[in-house]
């Protein structure tokens, strides 16, 4: 299967949990459009260029290219402030927790074969998400 930019653009528009982590991130809908339709065309053995992004979006190869380098930015950094911030004991441990047991559910989920276990995996993210109501993966001791 090819993904085009559409199919992409639903995708953020449907899934809750993604939309929910887009509006959290450093990416904004353009570079993650961008990035995931190269991405998983990549990873499905279906060649996509930036090229091809930047035809149907009416832009230019330079521009889809851009983007897709600043998410890749944005990604290293978010890696690097989160290791350095659990590394210099700024992230509570609770948080650590947090962070381990949705990435395993994340794991699980793409390693499923089954869209109904991906659908319960999906809502557990979400419910572990919401359980971090405040908006901050900090305490609120930490925002004085």
């Amino acid at each position: 299967m090819q993904y085009n930019l559409t199919y992409v653009e639903k995708w953020i528009n449907t899934d809750s949990f993604a939309k929910k982590l887009l509006n959290k991130s450093y990416f904004t809908k353009k570079q993650l459009k961008d990035y995931v339709t190269y991405a998983w065309n990549r990873d499905n053995g279906s060649s996509v260029t930036y090229e091809q992004i930047a035809k149907i979006r009416n832009v230019t190869k330079q521009g889809v290219g851009e983007n897709i380098k600043l998410a890749r930015d944005n990604i290293d950094r978010a890696i690097a402030t989160l290791l350095l911030s659990v590394y210099t004991n700024i992230i509570p441990i609770e948080t650590i927790e947090f962070f381990i047991e949705i990435l395993d559910a994340m794991r699980v989920a793409k390693e499923s074969e089954d869209e109904f276990e991906f659908r319960l995996l999906r809502k557990k993210m979400m419910k572990l998400l919401s359980e971090n109501n405040s908006g901050s993966f900090l305490t609120k001791e930490d925002e004085d």
